[in-house]
């Protein structure tokens, strides 16, 4: 096998590679240079397709780099405007479930972890089982509001009612 195969194989594989893992670029730069140095030792060779198959690696790496330069841009441009959230902040907005009766405190469980929980001003009791949103996390304590459940339709029984 010529040096400018494996160089294009390794070149396409670290482009591969790129799009599985956070290197941050640095794969898709080292397979862009093993593309246009596999091009380049290929017009060099005598082979019968060298011209062809060296212009298309180039051409191959030209395209790859254009199109990581824009796709870069717009995912740091996207990223840079979320908001940086981590650990209990991320908490806040969220779901849980009641594992005790909250009045004021309790427990709850969410993301597979039992909090004491206390219930925000001016909020009912909750039972054990229902679902409540966290609204702000107090130190260890997650300060919760109870979800309304749908109301459950009334059965009645109506009779015909007729003058007797």
């Amino acid at each position: 096998m010529e040096a400018f195969v494996v160089i294009a194989l390794i070149g396409i594989g670290l482009l591969a590679a790129e799009l599985l893992l956070p290197t941050g670029g640095i794969l898709a730069l080292l397979g862009i240079a093993g593309l246009v140095v596999g091009g380049i030792l290929t017009l060099g060779s005598n082979d019968n397709a060298a011209d062809w198959i060296g212009g298309a690696l180039i051409t191959l790496a030209v395209l790859s780099a254009i199109t990581f330069f824009f796709i870069t841009r717009k995912v740091v441009r996207t990223t840079r405007l979320l908001p940086k959230r981590a650990g209990t902040e991320e908490m806040v907005g969220g779901e849980a479930e009641a594992r005790s009766e909250i009045d004021p405190t309790g427990k709850v469980f969410m993301r597979g972890t039992l909090w004491s929980a206390r219930l925000a001003d001016g909020v009912g009791p909750v039972r054990f089982g229902d679902r409540v949103k966290v609204e702000a996390v107090d130190g260890l304590t997650l300060v919760v509001r109870p979800i309304p459940t749908p109301a459950e339709p009334q059965i009645t029984n109506r009779t015909n009612q007729g003058a007797s």
